[in-house]
């Protein structure tokens, strides 16, 4: 099993490798031309990945319109997902940490007909000088077990209750975990759960395990502290209180304060 992996990355490897050479060695103005400066180490840069990049942009006559590093702070973006324009998604696939290059980039691939506020008129092609510092898969909600659950709750991890208190009150909850109202009957965000969460959450790399009913509110909630958020370990019980009584583990009554 363990050859067929690495055969594939080698295989995925080259590819990219390919792919990059092909692009480098582009001229013709209506396409992207990549030079590659200096060569880094490690695995490529693929889509999905969180990238974190300095960078140096420029006109076609040496006009600096936007640099990272006097910002003293490399940018970051979630690569292939439309965050950036296309030049940047493609002449970026398959850096490496610590490698350098320069993408010249044509209107088509940038900001097109419209340009870009003051600083990029219509048509502009830009030339970018970009390095690449650091990449990672960014965190993904974790599906959690019963007894996953059960651990957290022996450790530090952060255990909340998601759902509404009448359903509290119908089940009663696990004993343990914080009460904490996300959505109201409706769907909507519930108006306290900002300021409730937030008490309870302190930083965004507090170990944090969700549940509801079913795991359906939770999944949604789950992303969203993740993905717009930037929590970095989230987790939910999967089958929800429903699997969990299902699997006859204890409940306590639900008191209200």
């Amino acid at each position: 099993m363990h050859q067929k992996q690495s055969f594939y990355f080698s295989l995925r490897t080259l590819f990219l490798t390919i792919a990059m050479a092909a692009l480098a060695s582009s001229t013709t103005a209506s396409e992207l031309k990549v030079d590659v400066v200096s060569v880094g180490v490690g695995e490529q840069a693929e889509n999905g990945m969180q990238i974190s990049v300095h960078y140096e942009g420029r006109l076609n006559d040496g006009t600096v319109f936007d640099s990272s590093q006097p910002r003293g702070a490399p940018f970051s973006f979630v690569l292939g997902t439309g965050q950036v324009i296309k030049g940047w998604e493609t002449g970026i696939l398959g850096m490496r940490v610590g490698e350098k290059r320069i993408l010249t980039i044509p209107p088509e691939l940038a900001y097109g007909v419209k340009g870009a506020g003051s600083a990029i008129p219509p048509n502009a092609t830009l030339v970018f000088e970009v390095e690449m510092v650091a990449m990672a898969w960014p965190p993904k909600l974790e599906a959690a077990s019963n007894e996953d659950l059960e651990t957290a709750l022996q450790n530090e991890t952060l255990v909340i209750d998601i759902r509404r208190p009448e359903e509290w009150r119908a089940t009663g909850i696990i004993e343990g975990a914080e009460l904490v109202t996300a959505f109201t009957k409706s769907g909507r965000l519930h108006p306290e759960f900002q300021q409730k969460f937030s008490s309870l959450a302190t930083n965004l790399n507090t170990p944090i395990m969700l549940y509801c009913r079913t795991g359906n509110r939770t999944t949604s909630l789950g992303n969203a502290l993740l993905k717009q958020l930037g929590f970095t370990n989230v987790g939910h019980l999967e089958s929800g209180i429903v699997g969990w009584q299902k699997d006859n583990r204890p409940t306590v009554a639900y008191q209200p304060e």
